[in-house]
């Protein structure tokens, strides 16, 4: 697709319906895609805002983070998912294994093989 015609607002529509499709596959409901005009590179952007958790003061709290593409004649749906599709385990935890994640300096591309290794199997387990 041709950089000029995403100016076109049904073609924005067509692209964020995709990739909030692609998205939802691996992360349902975690991410908010749009897109936005940045004025200053004459573009088109598309955004996936998500959340996720921080223990601060001893409360938990959401921090909004967002990914941005580019949207030219490079933008491509799949890729701009693969983003989250890396990241799906970490975003589908739940908060206290958000935070342990962070508080252990675990990458969320690195949360599955981390949290994997924290499960205890029938092995590790004593018999009494």
């Amino acid at each position: 697709m041709r950089k000029d015609q995403y100016l076109f607002e049904t073609t924005r529509e067509k692209a964020v319906a995709k990739a909030q499709a692609i998205v939802d596959q691996y992360v349902p409901g975690k991410v908010r895609v749009y897109v936005e005009y940045c004025d200053t590179e004459f573009a088109w952007y598309m955004i996936g805002e998500y959340q996720s958790y921080v223990e601060y003061g001893g409360k938990v709290k959401t921090v909004t983070s967002i990914k941005t593409e580019k949207m030219d004649r490079y933008y491509d749906a799949d890729l701009f998912a693969h983003f989250f599709k890396q990241r799906a385990a970490y975003m589908n935890a739940n908060y206290y294994w958000q935070i342990q994640a962070r508080e252990n300096n675990i990458h969320p591309a690195m949360f599955k093989e981390w949290f994997d290794s924290k499960k205890r199997t029938t092995s590790d387990m004593v018999s009494a």
